[in-house]
């Protein structure tokens, strides 16, 4: 019998998983993306996109994509105690390791995604994770990392690199876009021409932001709450920049050679008039 009966893609009637079709088809559509070259993030996007919930009716994210297309029991078998209670004082539920015997039921309930798919999922997965952990070396910081704080939903935000240069975005706002957190991303530029401007620096200084500065509170209408380590705190305004600000010198040069490559075709237009 299997431990838990809250598994999407089944009900639990005496002991047995039986198949819920609607479930199904977002599991198989799970497994069928993901081997499609999709990643964990764009298939929770797209479920959350179409309106299918979790299997707690819950909005997707990432932990419980993954843990769809990690999940055995869609093959039909069943592997047994593969955790543990540490203890009956703690209750701390631990992966079994060997510690204790598991089991293999094979052909215990109806499959959802045949053997085969469920194989080559796990192989992709170790794929991408061995590709992933090759050229990663660790999240890099930046003089604003974990300091800025969304005023509208909570979260951090985090520092994005976009084609008019690096901004920072609030993590709602990134993943779930605007209907989730309507905050805005700020160019990093502002950022530091603000704090320091608060500061009372003619340069943005980092270590002074860091020695003097415990958060950032992103609020709306462009304005940022700067706490200070002696408990006061000062507002601040920004302005967006304008459509020239957002240009960068290579977007300036492209621009520039693509209207020269228009007055040159014109010219030849001309003479052959």
């Amino acid at each position: 019998m299997p431990w838990s009966g809250q598994v999407l893609g089944y009900k639990y009637v005496d002991g047995v998983y039986i198949v819920k079709p609607e479930e199904a088809e977002i599991v198989r559509s799970i497994f069928a993306d993901y081997l499609s070259g999709m990643g964990i993030e764009a298939i929770m996007k797209k479920l959350n996109a179409q309106g299918k919930t979790s299997r707690n009716g819950h909005a997707w994210c990432r932990s419980s994509v993954r843990k769809v297309l990690g999940n055995y029991s869609y093959t039909g078998n069943l592997l047994l105690q593969t955790t543990f209670r540490e203890n009956h004082i703690t209750k701390k539920t631990l992966p079994n390791r060997g510690e204790l015997p598991m089991y293999h039921a094979e052909n215990t309930h109806e499959a959802i995604v045949s053997m085969e798919d469920y194989q080559a999922v796990q192989e992709e997965v170790a794929r991408r994770s061995a590709k992933h952990n090759k050229t990663t070396r660790g999240p890099t910081k930046y003089p604003f990392t974990s300091l800025i704080v969304c005023g509208t939903c909570g979260k951090g935000y985090r520092r994005k690199v976009t084609r008019t240069g690096p901004v920072w975005i609030c993590s709602t706002f990134n993943i779930y876009g605007k209907a989730a957190c309507a905050s805005k991303q700020i160019p990093e530029g502002t950022l530091e021409k603000a704090a320091a401007e608060v500061l009372g620096l003619d340069t943005f200084d980092s270590k002074v932001l860091h020695d003097k500065i415990t958060a950032i509170r992103a609020e709306g209408n462009n304005t940022l709450v700067f706490l200070f380590k002696d408990g006061t705190q000062t507002v601040k305004r920004w302005a967006d920049r304008s459509r020239a600000e957002s240009w960068t010198p290579e977007m300036k040069a492209a621009a520039r050679e693509f209207a020269k490559k228009g007055r040159a075709m014109r010219s030849c237009q001309q003479q052959e008039q």
